[in-house]
């Protein structure tokens, strides 16, 4: 098995087994880094451990439904994540996914992008940002600014992992990619669209 088919294993399977130490998975991710994009979670069959959080699910402004696996709308391979959500229209609200991780070092990685399909049916006025948790202290970190979603087609959200990044609410230093704890996507209204539907995420990638 290739270097890069080894790092997707890694982090499909949500932990590093216990015959890879922490050294030979850092090599591994240098190694998959060297092929200048890897798909991590392509979701091929299963939701490889993404969920909608507890505290998501008892909130009234989150509207996260349920998610699953589904072949109706796909990005790369055969199938994407489906989650269902339920915007009111009267308010803020937002509908979060999320994966915690084991293969935490990204040094290795300067950017991280995943893509995301509105379906036609779907009203304007729905966007979505990529939010990680970082460090020690599990810091809640969203991107700067939330990107728009065009119904009837795929929308990219890249983010720049390096030191002066932009793309988040505070300058990164390199600690910040050193401790990624967990990755997740936040489709979010601002008063309006009403929208009880599906968007799709798919091609979860890091690249150099």
């Amino acid at each position: 098995m290739s270097a890069r088919n080894r790092c997707q294993t890694l982090f499909k399977a949500g932990k590093v087994s216990d015959t890879l130490s922490g050294v030979a998975a850092s090599l591994l991710l240098a190694a998959a880094a060297s092929a200048a994009e890897i798909v991590v979670y392509g979701f091929e069959g299963s939701p490889e451990g993404w969920e909608i959080p507890d505290w998501a699910k008892s909130s009234e402004d989150y509207v996260g439904e349920e998610l699953a696996v589904s072949d109706a709308h796909q990005g790369e391979g055969a199938y994407a994540l489906e989650v269902r959500l339920d915007f009111p229209g009267d308010r803020w609200a937002g509908a979060y996914v999320e994966r915690e991780l084991e293969v935490t070092d990204w040094t290795t990685f300067g950017q991280l992008s995943a893509d995301l399909y509105l379906p036609a049916e779907a009203p304007e006025g729905l966007q979505a940002k990529i939010i990680l948790t970082v460090g020690d202290q599990w810091q809640w970190t969203e991107m700067n600014r939330a990107v728009p979603l065009s119904p009837g087609q795929w929308t990219t959200l890249s983010v720049n992992l390096k030191p002066g990044s932009l793309d988040w609410k505070f300058f990164p230093d390199e600690a910040f990619r050193k401790s990624v704890r967990k990755l997740g996507i936040r489709v979010e209204s601002n008063n309006g669209p009403t929208y009880h539907g599906s968007v799709f995420i798919d091609n979860v990638r890091l690249a150099e």
